[in-house]
């Protein structure tokens, strides 16, 4: 295992290194689960389950916003 020194600020914030962050595929507004064991702080990414699923249902509704539209509005009207 790799360490790495970084320092917390006064409000309590850590700044991961840029190597890491690419290494780990962290980009803004990834979530992370911070875990305690003993005296250890574990910090794993967590995976979007809605961002591994995008792009599984593309063009299944349509190719355009227009078409995704008409397509929303007509079940609407059936339902």
């Amino acid at each position: 295992m790799e360490s790495t020194n970084v320092t917390v600020s006064n409000r309590g914030y850590i700044v991961l290194p840029a190597r890491i962050r690419k290494e780990m595929n962290i980009k803004p507004g990834t979530k992370i689960l911070l875990h305690k064991e003993e005296n250890k702080i574990i910090l794993q990414p967590i995976n979007s389950f809605t961002k591994k699923l995008a792009g599984l249902t593309a063009q299944s509704f349509g190719r355009s916003p227009d078409e995704i539209k008409a397509y929303i509005d007509e079940e609407r009207k059936e339902q």
